[in-house]
């Protein structure tokens, strides 16, 4: 009397293995589906007291963002400092007075436009506006 102890045959095994990678497979599908159609809105924004971040003529780096502020001829500037090449952030070195990409390389001017590396287009600037004692910053479409 021989007493079979499998469960299933190999063939009944890997029957299951495939409908279970389809399975998957299957489901895999939906979350891709909708990050490929998504319409996000990659904009930032920030908001700070005026009265914790004065202004001077040296660009200033709000908080753990990456907008820099400073103080401008007429009103103040604001720079998202996001590398254009491929959005490493970049930080302003103000003994060479530049903007200075760590991943690629890239150099900025003072006022964000590209002077070497691989990034072509000038860094993107923030839209700056003082209400009620608050910095109200807004990185503008690319």
């Amino acid at each position: 009397m021989t007493i079979d102890r499998s469960l299933y045959s190999r063939r009944q095994f890997l029957s299951l293995g495939r409908k279970t990678l389809l399975v998957l497979g299957l489901g895999c599908l939906y979350p891709v589906s909708r990050y490929l159609r998504a319409k996000e809105n990659l904009l930032a924004e920030a908001r700070i007291a005026s009265s914790e971040m004065p202004l001077n003529i040296n660009w200033q780096r709000l908080g753990q963002t990456r907008f820099w502020l400073r103080q401008g001829k007429d009103e103040p500037e604001a720079m998202w400092a996001s590398c254009t090449h491929l959005g490493c952030e970049v930080s302003y070195d103000p003994e060479q007075d530049q903007w200075l990409c760590p991943c690629h390389g890239s150099r900025f001017n003072r006022d964000g436009q590209p002077l070497s590396g691989p990034a072509a287009s000038p860094l993107v600037r923030a839209e700056v506006k003082e209400e009620d004692g608050f910095y109200r910053l807004h990185q503008t479409a690319v």
